[in-house]
């Protein structure tokens, strides 16, 4: 069952950037989560975004749709998304950090697409934005709801805040194969496969 599909009618301009195979990229949950969920091709235009995505937006604090895309409210930080996005485009994870105004800073996770051969234009980023300060996912909550040990918590928290698993080594003080095998533990655990599907997951169920 399908819903998730949301003419991008802020933006009417943009509106013909939305392939017919977006609902083909959006699963029923998307519009569930609190986190705003993005498709961005590669120059930062949306090919498809959920409910709380729409709402950032609106908002007009932190991310703006513009004629050159989807902008970050810092040079800085509008940098560090398009690298973020580029990057994807390239198979790679990134993690940017958006200042608000009077709010607490988004944090955006970006990932590939994965599925670029169902986009019309091809490779797309993926982005994830949660609020810094409202997204904790507790180490009891995790244990209670897929069995988590401590680390594999540590793991998970830093992996949905847009943590890479090279950074996460440095935090946690732990080799990268070892990082590996919390991920694979936690794969198993929360029935996903991929980081991105993992973060879907974990948002979804905060």
């Amino acid at each position: 069952m399908g819903i998730g599909v949301h003419p991008i009618s802020a933006a009417a301009p943009f509106a013909e950037r939305t392939p017919a195979s977006w609902p083909r990229l959006a699963t029923g949950v998307l519009d569930l989560l609190d986190a705003a969920v993005f498709v961005l091709a590669r120059d930062a235009h949306p090919l498809g975004m959920n409910r709380a995505a729409h709402r950032l937006l609106r908002e007009g604090d932190g991310l703006v749709l513009s004629p050159r895309g989807v902008v970050a409210s810092t040079p800085a930080a509008n940098t560090a998304l398009r690298r973020g996005i580029e990057g994807a485009a390239r198979g790679e994870s990134g993690r940017v950090q958006v200042p608000r105004i009077a709010r607490s800073t988004l944090a955006l996770r970006v990932e590939p697409h994965p599925q670029p051969h169902v986009l019309a234009g091809g490779a797309a980023a993926v982005v994830f934005v949660t609020d810094e300060e409202s997204h904790l996912l507790s180490t009891e909550s995790l244990t209670a709801r897929y069995g988590f040990t401590p680390t594999e918590c540590s793991v998970a928290r830093r992996l949905a805040a847009g943590a890479g698993l090279g950074c996460i080594q440095r935090e946690l003080g732990i080799s990268l194969n070892t990082v590996r095998g919390h991920l694979k533990q936690i794969f198993g655990k929360t029935r996903t496969h991929r980081q991105a599907e993992l973060v879907c997951k974990l948002l979804s169920e905060a």
